[in-house]
């Protein structure tokens, strides 16, 4: 190789390199097989690298050609330590960055997976509830991908310029490409600029090598990072989360002297919601037994008191006052005497039945299998004599359509502020129930038409259960049952809790709307109509835990006894119930059919005809049907009368609320894969650095501006122009071969030496 004198601005050795050159020697065998030194002359040639060479110890090989034949120098030096390689600030950019960025997947961990067993979260940490219901969870995820991807971008620029080292000292580069690699060490804008460098020069296959890899690993996850704040919120959803308990004023009574009369026709109106109640006991059978005896059982169902809808449907747990609908409705077929079916005549038309007789307790009950039954007090008796409406439908209704109606022969006398007078310890088949005749008709507006103003002879009946089926055609039939039905309203102590497990369960129920069509189902369910699904998650209801009545209560006062302030508040909405909704008075009919014809008493919201008819239809249990249809209306008055308390309470509350938490993983998978990728990816990196690398001071810029400036690098340096980056290579064709770092057998420092032999 032609002799070329260094570049003017060439790094000068100093003294000490100078004096260990002069040390350089080259083993050979002498006579009695011990390596004899041979030294080398101080002007040998510049040294060419050709091989990579791993030398145990402080010992370095470095390959120089010698009149065209190749010769190995070894040359002891001292071996730059990993710590001072490293430098301070990089160790610690390493150790405390990957120490904060494991800190902040922890804490991602702990935020995703922190909920606990309860449905709201109510089993969590205190710290975990905290963040949640303060909706910082979005600032804490933004906060922490921050810091994680400062802390990545910042490794993997320490790890780019280890990767340039490696590549320098183990492998080989382009030697139009050396000035980048070597600079890369002390500065770098992350390690793709590299990577596609080496990609590139396919042939070196460099970028096969391990470190090659970890550094691509280390880009995509720098990369990945980079979205870390949206990959994470993509988890999230919105959920209901309980709140931490809390005490609450709530107006739930008034004074007697505002007291307020309820007059309004309920049964015509739209009721007003749907909402959840308190229940106990959950669920309930009312399938007849052997004697056609259907019987709901002891129904207590509190009221929410919170006029508001969000209140209600946050609501998780609520201990304090409220009101509570207790009933029980009992049916049965009945027995009459003189019994008759005629053509009802009403302004002049013809197009409804009329049914009149009397009831027979004693036989009725016998055949109920009711043992003995008290039909009279001093107050009232059981009603015997009625007579009900009977509507009828139209030809123009589809087949399987029903005319349903409730019939009370006689109303109890309640007004308000007055005592109760069913005793919850009482059966329903007594003078305190009120008696309700329910009946079902398919028979068309044309029957009554042609039976003119005259009687239709009564036909024998048979039983169904709590039925009494009458064949007045043939196929076309009028039902009855005879139903007892018991109703209380106290002001007791209860807990209620939810088991609803997010916001959407709780929501109040409201019909479905098809065109004309109305589907209730949902509100089916929430009252406990659907024999399939009895329970409280599923039907969305408060579990009543506990539950103290006011021993203080009055049943059927008398003389002039006093009522509690609570208790005349529930006379309120109890003599609506008992007296007002079922016409005030004898043989009043509900209608509970549209469209159908006949004469109402009071007509009923195609609301209450839904829930009433399909529950006849699906169930055939009259009882059922009552009492949904009741409990809705008194939800319905009870809210209308909240608004208007004024009487405060200590409550105990615990609410839910909705709030954006993780729903879902992967997102927190895909995180951590890139975060552990990146974590494991600059340990092996730092690893490689610390075991291969022996010239390299990271960071520093003279060191590696110093290491790139040698004799092999003058075809570059000499240009008269500065050439860009990517014209360099042009610029020196021919004679951009492969280059490494080595030590020098010519300046006996380290510097780029060139590489002709393949690695």
């Amino acid at each position: 190789m032609s002799s070329r004198s260094p570049p003017q601005f060439a790094v000068p050795r100093d003294s000490a390199a100078s004096s260990r050159s002069e040390r350089l020697y080259r083993p050979t065998n002498s006579p009695t097989g011990g390596p004899t030194p041979e030294v080398l002359p101080s002007n040998a040639s510049h040294a060419t690298l050709v091989a990579e060479s791993e030398p145990d110890g402080d010992a370095s090989i470095t390959y120089h050609e010698t009149n065209t034949e190749l010769t190995v120098d070894e040359v002891s030096f001292p071996r730059i330590s990993t710590y001072k390689a490293l430098g301070v600030l990089s160790i610690i950019a390493l150790a405390g960055g990957t120490i904060v960025v494991l800190a902040a997947l922890s804490f991602l961990l702990f935020l995703w997976y922190g909920k606990g067993s309860g449905t709201g979260g109510e089993h969590a940490t205190s710290s975990w509830r905290k963040i949640m219901l303060r909706d910082s969870l979005p600032q804490i995820i933004t906060l922490a991908s921050l810091a994680m991807r400062v802390t990545i971008a910042t490794q993997t620029t320490l790890c780019t310029s280890m990767y340039a080292a490696l590549i320098l000292e183990r492998r080989k580069v382009r030697k139009s490409q050396a000035a980048q690699f070597s600079i890369a060490r002390g500065v770098n804008d992350g390690p793709w600029r590299l990577i596609f460098t080496l990609i590139r020069d396919v042939p070196s296959q460099v970028f096969l090598r391990p470190e090659s890899i970890l550094i691509m690993i280390l880009g995509l996850a720098a990369l990945g990072t980079q979205f870390t704040s949206t990959i994470l919120l993509s988890d999230l959803g919105e959920a209901s989360l309980t709140q931490f308990p809390s005490t609450r004023l709530l107006n739930l009574t008034t004074t007697p002297d505002t007291l307020i009369g309820v007059n309004t026709p309920y049964w015509g109106q739209r009721p007003r919601a749907f909402p959840s109640f308190g229940e106990s006991p959950p669920g309930y059978f009312a399938d007849p037994n052997e004697h056609g005896l259907s019987d709901t059982g002891l129904k207590r169902r509190a009221f929410l008191p919170f006029s508001d809808v969000e209140s209600r449907t946050a609501l998780r747990s609520y201990e304090g006052q409220a009101f509570v609908l207790s009933s029980r409705v009992s049916c049965m077929a009945p027995v009459f005497s003189d019994l008759q079916f005629m053509t009802g005549d009403f302004s002049g038309t013809s197009d409804y039945g009329l049914i009149y007789g009397n009831l027979q307790y004693e036989e009725t009950f016998a055949k109920a299998g009711i043992p003995s039954a008290r039909r009279c007090h001093s107050e009232r008796c059981l009603p015997s004599a009625f007579t009900c409406n009977i509507f009828s439908i139209s030809r123009e209704v589809v087949q399987g359509y029903a005319a349903d109606s409730f019939c009370f022969p006689n109303t109890i006398p309640m007004q308000a502020p007055s005592a109760s007078y069913w005793n919850l310890d009482d059966d329903p088949w007594g003078p305190d129930a009120s008696t309700v005749l329910v009946t079902t008709s398919n028979i068309y507006v044309t029957f009554w038409n042609e039976s003119g103003a005259q009687n239709i002879p009564t036909p024998n009946y048979t039983i169904n259960g709590e039925w009494a089926n009458f064949e007045l055609q043939p196929s076309y039939f009028v039902n009855i049952s005879l139903c007892l039905m018991g109703l209380n309203v106290m002001f007791s102590e209860v807990n209620l809790t939810s088991t609803s497990a997010e916001v959407t369960d709780t929501v109040e129920k409201q019909p479905m709307m098809f065109g004309p069509v109305i589907n209730t189902t949902d509100i089916q369910v929430l009252l406990g109509a659907d024999p399939s699904i009895q329970g409280f998650t599923e039907r969305a209801v408060f579990e009543i835990e506990r539950i103290k009545d006011d021993p203080d209560h009055v049943f059927i006062a008398q003389g002039n006894q006093t009522l509690s302030l609570a208790q005349n508040s529930t006379s309120v909405l109890e003599s609506y119930l008992i007296n007002i909704a079922q016409g005030q008075t004898a043989n009043s009919t509900i209608s509970m059919c549209d469209p159908c014809t006949g004469y109402s008493t009071q007509g009923s919201s195609p609301l209450y005809v839904n829930i009433f008819s399909y529950i006849l239809r699906r169930t055939n249990r009259a009882a059922v049907a009552l009492q949904s249809v009741y409990t809705v209306l008194g939800q319905t008055v009870y809210y209308d009368l909240l608004e208007k308390y004024d009487e405060p309470y200590e409550t105990h509350v615990i609410s839910s609320k909705p709030i954006r938490i993780p729903k879902r993983s992967l997102g927190l998978v895909a995180v951590m894969v890139l975060v552990v990728s990146s974590v494991v990816s600059v340990g092996a990196m730092t690893a490689l650095f610390g075991k291969h690398s022996r010239y390299t001071l990271l960071g520093e810029s003279w060191h590696t501006l110093s290491q790139v400036v040698s004799a092999e690098m003058e075809v570059v340096l000499n240009k008269k122009m500065i050439l860009a980056d990517d014209a360099i290579a042009t610029n020196i064709e021919g004679e951009d071969g492969y280059v490494k770092l080595g030590r020098s057998s010519t300046s006996r420092r380290v510097e780029v030496v060139r590489c002709n032999v393949k690695d």
